[in-house]
């Protein structure tokens, strides 16, 4: 997401970490949310096109909306990039994506998916979906209340959430500190921790919220973690700066549903 006009606002990305909960924020210039938004609007193709294919995790997620009495209906991908996971998703939803990048808007319309410019908050759109997925994006939102709100108004009463995002509390990004790869994302600014989101979940009315360890589609293994370590420990003896640290038992997959009786 570097650009030459970024390099030169942003020489460091600072995060602190509440000593409370262990959640992670950023609190440099990437705190301005018009500041992150004319960054997404404009990003080019070649950004979409190196995201993650999300193997796999199409299946993670329709098991545990299938746990909860979801099967069919109306889902809703925010933040759905150029349509890679709602490509994948089963037929027997009717998908739909939110997306605030326009050059992945115009590659996911495409592919014929009905993908919406903006945000859930900037289109208040209400009680349209069964189903909303939110993966690798609550991180992405300098604020996540805003947002969380207007994803419960989407809902339909009984409707459920999915969140797949960072661990900012997990033993192995503890481990790494500031090599950890998912602090090297300038568009991450809000890591929250296994204890956090929940809890902000339940704040704003949500219920049977369920938190679960997954492995990011991006993640490795532990043999090339730990090679990453004897890496680093090498670089660091002939006076190199270590490598970012992959991906390794760090990320959550949160659940939770819209009452049947709720405030939008």
């Amino acid at each position: 997401m570097l650009t030459d006009m970024l390099r030169k606002q942003l020489h460091v990305l600072v995060y602190e970490r509440c000593s409370f909960c262990n959640s992670l924020v950023a609190t440099d210039e990437r705190r301005d949310p018009q500041f992150l938004q004319s960054i997404y609007e404009l990003l080019p193709a070649s950004y979409w096109h190196h995201l993650n294919p999300q193997a796999g995790l199409n299946i993670a997620i329709e098991k545990q909306l299938g746990k909860r009495g979801l099967v069919r209906g109306d889902l809703w991908d925010v933040g759905c990039g150029n349509g890679n996971l709602l490509s994948t998703l089963g037929r027997q939803w009717r998908k739909r994506g939110i997306e605030p990048g326009r050059q992945a808007v115009a590659e996911a319309r495409a592919q014929n998916l009905d993908v919406l410019l903006g945000t859930p908050a900037s289109l208040q759109l209400r009680e349209v979906a069964d189903a909303v997925l939110l993966v690798d994006v609550v991180e992405h939102l300098p604020e996540p209340e805003l947002e969380l709100l207007a994803i419960k108004q989407m809902l339909r009463p009984g409707g459920a959430l999915v969140v797949l995002t960072g661990r900012a509390d997990a033993r192995t990004a503890r481990f790494a500190g500031p090599h950890w790869y998912y602090l090297h994302c300038i568009g991450h600014v809000t890591i929250f921790s296994a204890s956090s989101f929940p809890l902000l979940l339940r704040k704003l009315g949500f219920t049977d919220v369920a938190v679960f360890r997954v492995e990011h589609p991006g993640s490795v293994g532990l043999r090339r973690w730990t090679q990453r370590i004897g890496g680093n420990l090498l670089r660091s003896a002939i006076g190199k700066d270590p490598a970012a640290m992959h991906y390794y038992r760090d990320h959550q997959l949160v659940l939770a549903t819209k009452p049947l009786s709720s405030n939008p």
